[in-house]
């Protein structure tokens, strides 16, 4: 009978210390009421012209237009191709190089299935005064996890959840071609 109970309090204690440092570590990487965005401010350094043209290509495959107040996406290379434009309704800065920038749309997207919703995120990071990594939100199956209201972008579109809608393993650097 001993052993048996000897074997139950390892066990019972052994579980009990294996739960409090999963929680301990839970809070090391923030908890999950902690993957919110914070309002801030467009970088400066994030305005202007950015393309992205691929090895061997003489004409850009994908085009950012960034001002303080819009955003323009074109994919396709065409010099008056645009697939969206959006007023810009809210910035999030994880760092001085990454965030994310929330839009509501003023053209809708015609390079994936739009589901008229109106708010729409691009991440960005690696920014710096040549080159910058931008991504639009996209699901996995490539339609669009737009949202309804800003409210619910703002908290959709988050830093811990970026890995939904991105993967940085294919997303090539734009190149800055105008201020």
């Amino acid at each position: 009978m001993k052993t048996n109970t000897t074997k139950f309090l390892y066990i019972f204690f052994a579980t009990g210390l294996a739960a409090l440092l999963f929680l301990a570590g839970c809070e090391l990487y923030g908890k999950a009421g902690d993957d919110g965005n914070t309002q801030g401010t467009l970088p400066v350094l994030l305005r202007g012209e950015w393309v992205y043209i691929p090895p061997g290509s003489s004409a850009p495959s994908e085009r950012y237009i960034i001002d303080e107040n819009t955003v323009q996406y074109g994919y396709g290379g065409g010099e008056s191709d645009t697939n969206y434009k959006g007023n810009i309704r809210f910035v999030s800065n994880y760092s001085a190089t990454s965030g994310v920038i929330i839009i509501e749309y003023t053209e809708s997207p015609s390079y994936q299935k739009y589901n008229g919703n109106k708010f729409f995120s691009i991440y960005y990071r690696n920014l710096n005064s040549d080159t910058v990594q931008l991504a639009n939100a996209i699901n996995a199956d490539y339609s669009s996890p737009d949202t309804k209201t800003l409210e619910e972008a703002i908290k959709k579109f988050t830093r811990l959840r970026m890995g939904n809608y991105v993967d940085w393993g294919v997303v090539q650097p734009q190149q800055k071609v105008r201020e």
